[in-house]
C-alpha cells in the first residue's frame, strides 16, 4: 500500500475513488485549524522515526531529540511510544479483527484483511471517539439511535456538534424503519451517524439485512457512520459482525480492550479504517495534539493477551481468553435477568427474550411501581441497598440498565432479597 501521509483528499479521490468519501465528507466540514493540523508534517515524530531507522544499524548514532529523561533509573523508566501507537499491537488488533468479523476478501478492505496501517491506538475508546468528532462534527449534526450511550452527546457537542436523537429510528418492535429515519436524517440535515452495536444499555444487535441497508442508506446521504463497536465480540446470539464489512469505505470503527479483557484502567482503544490515510496519518496528528501518545503499559499488557487470542484465531480456534470471559458474562446474564423477570421487570429495546451480547440489561419497571427510574434508583441507593443507572439518561424513560459484568454471582444472587425490598417500599 502506498503511503498517502501528505495527500490531500481530493489527491485520494483521484486516486481511490471507491475509498475516498469518508475522508472528503471529513475535509469538507472540519474547521480549518484541524486541517492545518493534518496537512502539516509534524516536525519532532518526523526527525525521531528517522533517528530511531539510523540508530538501529549505526552504533555510533547519537539521539539528542528525545524529550524524555534517560539513563538514570533505567529499570524503572518508561519512554514514550508512537503517537499512533506500538506497531505490534496495531498489527494484532488488525489481525483479531480480521479474523474475528471475517474482514479478508470483503469489498472495500485491503486484500489481505486489515493491517497495522488501518489502525490508530487510543487512550480508551472515549478518546478515540472524541478525536473523531472533533474530525467530522464540528457545525455538524450528528444522528443518534434512541438508545445510546450517555456520554455521547457531550463528547459531540465538546467537538463543536449537534446530538440529533432520531426518535423515529425503530419502529416499536425496535427494528429500524428505514423510512422514517431517512426522512429524519433529511430533515435535520445530519451528516454523520452514530451507532452502538452490542447496544449500551440494552445488548440489542442489528441483523446483517439492517446494516447492509444502512450502508446503502449512509450512501444515498453521503454520510459518516461511526461504529461504536466495544462490545462486539461479546455476543450471546449469532455470528458477530462489524460495520467495517457493510461500509468499510465510510465507516470508522471505535473499540477497546477495556470489558473483553478486564483492564478498563489499562486505557487502551483503538480506531480502525478501511482507509488507511484516516487512520495512518490523521489519527496520529490528531493523537500528538490531545495526549501526544497512548499508554505504553496499557499497550503492552494487551499485547500479551492479543498474541495468544491471535495464534488461536490462526490454529482454528476460538479465541480462549475472550470465550472464557463470553461464557461467564452469559451465566450472569441469565442469573440477573431470571432474578428481575420475577420481581416483574421485562427487558426493554428489541431483545424480548435473552439480550443479544453487551455486559448490561435493560429492563422496564414493574407497572405497579408509580415513580420514574431516577427515582426508583436514587431510593434504592438511600435505603443501601443497590445501584442501578436510571435508563432515562440513554432515552429509555422508566427504565433502569443493571450491569451485571461488574457483579460476582454471589452478588446477583444477594441481590435478589435487597431489591425486594426497595419493590416493597413502593408498593406500600
Amino acid at each position: 500500500m502506498s503511503d498517502n501521509s501528505s495527500k490531500t483528499p481530493n489527491q485520494i479521490l483521484e486516486e481511490k475513488p471507491s475509498r475516498a468519501p469518508l475522508l472528503k465528507q471529513a475535509w469538507s466540514v472540519m474547521p480549518e485549524g484541524i486541517r492545518q493540523t493534518l496537512s502539516a508534517d509534524p516536525i519532532i515524530p518526523t526527525i525521531a522515526a528517522k533517528a530511531k531507522v539510523i540508530a538501529s544499524h549505526n552504533r555510533d548514532f547519537i539521539r539528542s531529540d528525545q524529550g524524555q529523561v534517560v539513563g538514570i533509573f533505567p529499570e524503572k523508566e518508561i519512554y514514550y511510544g508512537p503517537s499512533s501507537g506500538l506497531e505490534e499491537l496495531r498489527e494484532l488488533v488488525a489481525r483479531f479483527w480480521t479474523h474475528a468479523y471475517k474482514l479478508k476478501g470483503k469489498p472495500g478492505i485491503p486484500p489481505g484483511g486489515l493491517d497495522k496501517k488501518n489502525v490508530a491506538i487510543v487512550s480508551g475508546a472515549t478518546e478515540g471517539l472524541s478525536i473523531v468528532m472533533h474530525l467530522i462534527a464540528h457545525q455538524q449534526n450528528v444522528g443518534l439511535m434512541p438508545l445510546y450511550w450517555s456520554n455521547y452527546k457531550g463528547i459531540i457537542r465538546n467537538a463543536g456538534g449537534n446530538p440529533v436523537v432520531l426518535v423515529d429510528f425503530f419502529d416499536q418492535d425496535y427494528r429500524v424503519d428505514f423510512k422514517k429515519a431517512e426522512q429524519m436524517m433529511k430533515e435535520n440535515r445530519v451528516t454523520s451517524l452514530l451507532i452502538n452495536f452490542p447496544n449500551n444499555p440494552s445488548g440489542d444487535v442489528l441483523t446483517d439485512e439492517e446494516m447492509a441497508e444502512l450502508a446503502e442508506l449512509a450512501r444515498r446521504l453521503d454520510l459518516i457512520i461511526v461504529s461504536d463497536e466495544v462490545y462486539n465480540f461479546i455476543r450471546y446470539k449469532g455470528e458477530p459482525q462489524s460495520m467495517l464489512s457493510f461500509a468499510p469505505e465510510r465507516t470508522i470503527v471505535t473499540s477497546s480492550a477495556s470489558k473483553e479483557y478486564l483492564i478498563p484502567g489499562a486505557r487502551v482503544g483503538y480506531v480502525l479504517s478501511a482507509v488507511e490515510t484516516f487512520t495512518q496519518s490523521w489519527m496520529p496528528k490528531m493523537i500528538r495534539s490531545f495526549s501526544s501518545s497512548p499508554n505504553v503499559l496499557g499497550q503492552q499488557l494487551l499485547m500479551d493477551i492479543l498474541r495468544e487470542e491471535v495464534k488461536d484465531f490462526e490454529e482454528g480456534r476460538s479465541p480462549r481468553i475472550i470465550s472464557a470471559v463470553k461464557k461467564e458474562l452469559k451465566t450472569r446474564c441469565d442469573l440477573i435477568l431470571s432474578l428481575l423477570q420475577e420481581k416483574g421487570f421485562t427487558l426493554a429495546g428489541r431483545d424480548k427474550e435473552f439480550p443479544s451480547g453487551a455486559i448490561s440489561v435493560l429492563v422496564s419497571l414493574p407497572e405497579d411501581i408509580k415513580v420514574d427510574d431516577k427515582t426508583f434508583v436514587e431510593k434504592a441507593m438511600e435505603l443501601e441497598k443497590f445501584s442501578a443507572v436510571p435508563a432515562s439518561v440513554f432515552g429509555a424513560s422508566r427504565c433502569l440498565r443493571f450491569g451485571y459484568a461488574g457483579m460476582p454471582q454471589e452478588a446477583i444472587t444477594r441481590l435478589s432479597r435487597n431489591l425486594q425490598d426497595v419493590l416493597d417500599y413502593f408498593r406500600k
